[in-house]
């Protein structure tokens, strides 16, 4: 393609986008049927998400494929200000990867939480994402065990974007 139809093209999809960007978000009217506020239901990909792990989990062996739960700690809202994934959510975990420690002390120890889910209102919607998480060494008598202690932070972004069902409501 020549110059000057490869800049045509550019500035019609630079317009195209600042228009939607400029647009002012649309009122909660109730009726959301036709998917008509899907801008105001919809995170951006690299939103962060923080949740807190409400388990408390232990091994002596590896820990592939056990589950665990965690609650989102704060409302996530878009760029518009609406509510998309309320505080309360639960978020779906599974042990994804397991590193044995190395060293006595345990400190090397690394467990990759696979995101399952996250259940909005009784909605549940698939998730793709991974957090790291230093797991917590404890002595035994019969032997080291790893642990995940209830309480535990963890923080994911989303590689995606993520749409909820119905909208929950913004600040005007």
């Amino acid at each position: 393609m020549s110059r000057p139809v490869l800049t045509g093209m550019l500035m019609l999809g630079l317009m195209a986008c600042s228009t939607v960007a400029a647009r002012e978000p649309e009122r909660d009217t109730g009726n959301d049927e036709a998917g008509d506020g899907a801008l105001q239901r919809t995170l951006v990909a690299g939103t962060l998400i923080e949740a807190t792990i409400v388990d408390s989990r232990s091994w002596h062996r590896d820990p592939l494929g056990e589950t665990l739960t965690a609650i989102v700690n704060a409302d996530v809202r878009n760029a518009a200000n609406w509510l998309v994934i309320p505080v309360g959510s639960r978020v779906g975990l599974r042990v994804a990867h397991w590193r044995r420690p190395v060293t006595k002390s345990q400190a090397d120890a690394r467990i990759t939480l696979a995101v399952l889910s996250v259940t909005v209102h009784r909605q549940l919607y698939p998730m793709r994402e991974t957090v790291e998480v230093t797991p917590m060494p404890v002595r035994q008598p019969s032997g080291a065990v790893v642990a995940v202690a209830s309480g535990t932070r963890i923080l994911f972004v989303l590689s995606g974007g993520f749409t909820a069902a119905r909208r929950l409501g913004g600040i005007p």
